[in-house]
């Protein structure tokens, strides 16, 4: 947090979200917090939401897209930092895309590469290159759910559990 406080202004009754710049997060008083709980929590706001989302499938999509060709940039230099950043990004996006493979394999990388840095320990670059390999062939796939589904999302989970076993053994 840069320190710096800003208003928050109240929740407009159309339900349109307030920017907040980067690094920046809002302090909300126990009155707003509230306002804000009552408004995500009714009905039409969530169904609003969904229907927003489903409108913007398409555009979701073209954003994974775009962190998967920055993914695929931080690993030519095998940079974990760089590719945490992106399949974090790619894990919080790909659902609301419709590419819920893609988000699953992103976050398997996450947890992986997360665990491996709290360890201070580098990652294997096979591990990593399998899992963006299985993230890009997930989103660019039109029929996603059907052919990578579960099965690829739940294999590169248990190796990122063996994995992480193997770190907690040593």
């Amino acid at each position: 947090m840069s320190g710096r406080k800003i208003k928050v202004p109240p929740v407009p009754a159309s339900g349109l979200a307030a920017k907040i710049p980067p690094g920046v997060y809002p302090v909300f008083s126990s009155a707003d917090a509230m306002r804000l709980m009552r408004v995500m929590r009714d009905p039409e706001t969530t169904a609003q939401a969904a229907r927003i989302i489903s409108e913007k499938a398409e555009e979701l999509r073209g954003a994974v897209l775009d962190y998967i060709d920055k993914v695929e940039e931080a690993a030519r230099v095998f940079d974990p930092a760089a590719i945490y950043e992106q399949a974090h990004e790619i894990r919080g996006l790909a659902g609301n895309a419709g590419l819920i493979a893609t988000g699953r394999i992103a976050n398997g990388l996450c947890r992986y590469l997360d665990a491996l840095a709290t360890a201070n320990r580098e990652p294997e670059q096979s591990v990593v290159a399998l899992h963006l390999d299985a993230i890009a062939r997930a989103a660019r796939a039109e029929d996603e759910a059907t052919r990578l589904g579960d099965a690829v999302a739940n294999e590169l989970a248990e190796l990122v559990d063996k994995k992480l076993a193997e770190i907690n053994q040593a």
